[in-house]
């Protein structure tokens, strides 16, 4: 008879513990990129995305101000002629 007074718990310790030691050894052979793109990427993804699930509104706007700033932040600057240029040392060359 198997499974009689409790020896499926034996056994499924003993397939933990080795699970656990084979995981472990995986995680030392692995990057730090690898570690962080199955681990780190994946929550912070999620985090954001509940944020915005639970935000909406600041959720959109958070998404618009990077454009909202690029209009505003172009400055216009003064085209030089052809025939003037700039020297490396700080003077202009005509």
């Amino acid at each position: 008879m198997t499974n009689v007074n409790g020896n499926w718990k034996k056994s499924l310790k003993k397939q933990t513990k080795s699970a656990k030691k084979w995981a472990v050894g995986i995680g030392k052979k692995t990057t730090g990129e690898q570690r962080f793109l199955g681990k780190t990427l994946p929550k912070a993804l999620f985090k954001t995305a509940k944020f915005a699930f639970k935000h909406p509104i600041t959720a959109t706007a958070l998404a618009f101000v990077p454009a909202a700033i690029r209009k505003i932040g172009t400055e216009k600057i003064a085209k030089r002629s052809a025939f003037k240029t700039f020297d490396k040392k700080g003077r202009w060359m005509i």
